[in-house]
Formats: structure tokens, sequence, C-alpha cells
């Protein structure tokens, strides 16, 4: 008997709730995060109190490494959640759902191509992710760029795999391809252009023909993908000239190709060694899933899984920038491929060289699990010097994640995989919901924050900072936050010692500034008084640092 292609609503419901339980827990508590995520929901929210949606900014700095897209949906996000001072989870929540949909397009996907179970499983290994869980808590790009590869992936699957030799219409797949491609571009510019064009080469290639090409209707995409696209392009190169372009292509794609951009390069390698952690606990398949990629090959599903993966991994590969999500986007097709390989292909590593790349991939995936089992624990004590109740709850969560994923590498089942995942989205929500925020060091902006609220008769108080610069400081303490160097924080607080108006102004100088603070204060006769002091981990850098907090 043929098994259904499509989930059933038992599966569906399954499916969220994995995603939901996974993916929720943490988006309130955790402050905004250093140092992308604090970036673009400050100049979001920028957009909602200027009123300016075409220039991007961060204070008064031109932030144009990347289009409006996500820029757009986290201000209306915030818009429809009270407003521009509503917290970090507004801003977030664009990502959040992005990551939850491309969880069920993938189970939908799955099912499509191997059965209900293998979308089940493949929605599954991708909520329970760890990039989808660190993804989908960040008010960034690459959750939502998921999104707009899976829509356009969809269809060209169709396209693909369709038996009909008659020319597609155009309103239909092809047209769905270019609007999620527009958007995607929109989103993050031509990443999904990559993604999408080595796919397309791939599979023309493979097959010897340009069916594909020709039902893709390239040159009318092309102009639906400028009609999405161009609209936003004009504006923005009619207020600040060509340096959108200049600094988008020239810095933040180009610049990232040849050497590592912002001390992020890494040997060609990088990415295969971070995917068994990104993709914990579905990393434990990854050898069964590149067996049965390759003994079935030749199943045109299948070989557009292939190309979808291959070339984009190749290219990130070698090119010098380095980050963990750069591959995201190819991660569900890794996921379908690993729910066929364990709903209906296990045999396809159970000899030769691929039983033993099995059980090499298990075992390294099993050192992983001990590791995250150990990070609540070993965190609270770095950080904290301490070992919190949640923390050692969220450890005994991770030790029991850690018995379930031994019996699932011993009995390799789909109801022993959806046991695990269940746990380990457990492990998840009491990790990010209840250690992180709770990991004090870590949230030196929410720390000086606070002090500054302990003070009773500081009212509407504006910060500068002098040595400490993270973008994080300017979305907590708000968008007047000044970040600057020891005399200029000196002359912040200058005006309120010279005027009535000058309110409550405080100076938070590291330790490193202190001397020229010191000094500075000194040539212009001010008596500020320290009121407290914040330390931490400015986690950017890697740095311990100190803050101390002066008055006017």
């Amino acid at each position: 008997m043929t098994e259904p292609v499509r989930l059933s609503l038992r599966q569906w419901m399954l499916v969220l709730a994995v995603a939901l339980v996974a993916l929720v827990p943490g988006q309130f508590q955790i402050p905004a995060m250093d140092r992308d995520e604090a970036r673009y929901a400050q100049a979001s929210r920028q957009m909602i109190e200027t009123g300016d949606v075409i220039d991007i900014r961060f204070q008064d700095v031109p932030r144009h490494v990347k289009p409006i897209g996500t820029y757009w949906l986290q201000a209306a996000s915030a818009v429809l959640a009270g407003g521009a001072d509503v917290g970090i989870w507004a801003y977030r929540l664009p990502s959040l759902l992005a990551a939850v949909a491309a969880v069920l397009m993938t189970a939908w996907l799955g099912a499509r191509i191997g059965g209900a179970s293998v979308g089940l499983v493949a929605g599954v290994l991708l909520a329970t992710a760890l990039i989808t869980g660190v993804e989908a808590r960040t008010a960034k790009t690459d959750a939502l760029l998921l999104v707009t590869v899976l829509a356009a992936q969809i269809a060209l699957h169709r396209l693909a795999t369709r038996d009909d030799i008659t020319r597609a219409r155009f309103w239909g797949a092809p047209a769905a391809f270019w609007i999620a491609h527009g958007l995607g571009v929109l989103i993050k510019g031509p990443i999904i252009t990559l993604v999408l064009a080595t796919t397309v080469a791939a599979v023309s290639v493979w097959r010897r023909d340009r069916e594909v090409l020709r039902d893709l209707w390239i040159g009318r995409g092309l102009l639906l993908t400028a009609a999405i696209v161009a609209p936003w392009l004009i504006a923005i190169t009619a207020k600040v000239g060509p340096a959108f372009l200049e600094e988008a292509v020239g810095h933040a794609l180009l610049g990232k190709v040849a050497r590592g951009d912002d001390a992020h390069g890494a040997p060609p390698g990088y990415h295969t060694l971070v995917f068994l952690v990104a993709f914990w606990p579905g990393s434990i398949l990854a050898a069964g899933a590149v067996a049965t990629a390759w003994s079935r090959r030749v199943e045109p599903s299948i070989r557009l899984l292939i190309c979808w993966i291959v070339p984009t991994w190749i290219v990130f590969e070698l090119v010098a920038t380095k980050l963990p999500h750069y591959t995201y986007p190819v991660y569900p097709a890794i996921a379908i491929l690993t729910g066929l390989f364990l709903s209906r292909g296990l045999d396809a590593a159970a000899t030769g060289g691929w039983r033993w790349a099995q059980r090499a991939t298990s075992g390294l995936a099993l050192v992983v699990a001990v590791a995250l089992a150990a990070v609540p624990v070993g965190a609270t004590l770095y950080l904290e010097g301490i070992v919190t109740p949640w923390s050692g709850t969220a450890s005994l969560l991770g030790v029991g994640v850690l018995g379930l994923t031994l019996r699932f590498v011993r009995e390799m089942t789909v109801d022993r995989l959806l046991a695990l995942a269940v746990a380990a989205s457990v492990f998840y929500a009491a990790t990010f919901a209840g250690v992180a925020p709770r990991l004090d060091h870590l949230w030196i902006a929410r720390a000086v924050e606070s002090r500054i609220a302990g003070i009773a008769d500081c009212a509407d108080p504006a910060v500068a900072f002098a040595g400490f610069h993270e973008p994080s400081t300017v979305f907590t303490l708000g968008t007047a936050t000044r970040l600057t160097d020891p005399a200029g924080a000196v002359s912040f607080l200058a005006v309120s010692f010279l005027t009535e108006t000058g309110g409550c102004r405080i100076a938070a100088i590291e330790d490193r500034m202190a001397d020229a603070f010191t000094a500075a204060v000194s040539t212009r006769g001010l008596t500020p008084r320290v009121i407290a002091t914040v330390e931490g981990l400015n986690y950017s850098r890697g740095d311990d640092i100190r803050l101390t907090l002066w008055r006017n």
C-alpha cells in the first residue's frame, strides 16, 4: 500500500507542537543580542521613529549592507505590537514566524517526495536543528531568507519533476518561483540568486536538457523580480546616490569572497564540521542521508535535492568568509534526505564504507549531545560562579536527551527519533528561556539599564558610552544613546552641568578609558560622581570589561 503524500492532521499538529516548544521559549526573555540583531532591530525602530522607510540607518550611520525587506517586516511587527519602544520580542517575531513556516513547508515538501513519514521526520528535524533555534530567536535575515528559498525550491520541484512535455504556464509555478526570488533579493540581496541559480544549472547539466530553463520563463521572471526589487532600489539610489550599491555589493558581498570579513575567515571544511552541531540531532544520520542520496540519485526529486545542496555547499566552503548560517538555505533539503534515510532507506548505509561513516557521524553526534548537556551548568559556573536551579534542571534534561540519543543510535526508528526530538525541544526551552536570560554577565546593556532604573531622581536618563560600543546599548537604552570617546562623554555630561535643562545624564566609561576620562573631567572643571559599576563579558570580542557609571 502506497503511503499518502500528505501528513495527517495528527502529524501536522505534532510537527507544529515540536516547532513551538523548540522555538518560542526565550523570545521574550533573552535581551537584545550583539551585534547583528541589535543593529537590525535598532534600524527598524528608527524607521518607525523617523517615518523614513527608504533609507536604513543605525543612529546617524548609514546601514547599507543588506536590502530593506527585513527592516520593513520588523518595523511592521513592532508597530502592530505597540510601537517603536516595544521589546525585542516584537522585532524577532518575523524570524520566529518564518522559522515555523519553514518547518511546515519542509514537512510538506518531504511528504510530497517520500510520503507522510518522511515529511514528519523532515519537519521535526528542521524544527529541532540547533541552528533553527538560534535563527528563530534572532531579529535578522536568515530565517526569512530560508522561507523564500523554500518557496522557490518547492515551485522548482514541481517544474523539475513534472511529466507533461508542454511548456508550463508562467502564472503558476514559474511565477511563484520568481516572486519568491524577488522577495529573497529584497531580504538578503543575491544570496537567493546564488542558491537558485546553482540548483537550476546543476539540474540542467545533470539532465542534459534545457526543459527547466524553458519552463522557468527566465525573461518574464527577471522582469517580475525587477518589479519587486526595483521600486525600493530606485528610491534608495535617488536618496543616497550610489552609496547603497557600493557598500552592499563592494563590501558586504564581494568583500567576503576573497578574504575573511570581520575576522570570520576559515578554511574549506568549516561548514561540514559546523554542520554536526548546527543540524543536531539530525546530524546523527548525516552519513545515511548521503548514502540515500547516492543510492537514489536517478530519481528526479532526489536529484533536485542533491542539486540544491551540493553546489551551494561547495561555493560557501570556497568563500573566504564563513559563518554557520551561510549554508542554512540548504538545510531543508538535508532534512528531507535524512527523513528518507530513516523512513525508507536504512539499508543504504548498512554495508561497506557507508556503515562505518554512519557509525562515525553517530559517534560525533553523541559528543555534541554530551557538550550540549554540559552547556547550562558550564555557562553559569563560568559566567556567574554558581549552579542555579534553572541551569541544573536544564543540564539534567540534557542528560535525559543524551540517554535518548544513545537509544536512538542503537535503534534508529521514527518513534525513537520523535521521542528524542520532543526531549530536545524541552531542553532547548529550559536553556533558552530559563538559563540564557539569567547569565547576567552577558547582558551588559541590560545591567546598565537596571542600575540607572534604581536611581530615584533620574527621570528620562540619557547615556553616553566610552569604550563599550556594542549596538545592544542603543537598542536597550534608546536611540539618543551616544557611543563616543572620553572627551565626548565629558562634553555630554557638561551639558547638564552648564544648563538647567540638561536632565539626568550618565557616562558609562570602560576601565581602559578611565584615565583619559578623568583628565578630560579635570580640564573641564566638572565634578561628576560615581553611581555604579557594571562588570561583564563582551562576547562579541571575548573580553572581560568593567564600566563605571558617572552622573552629572
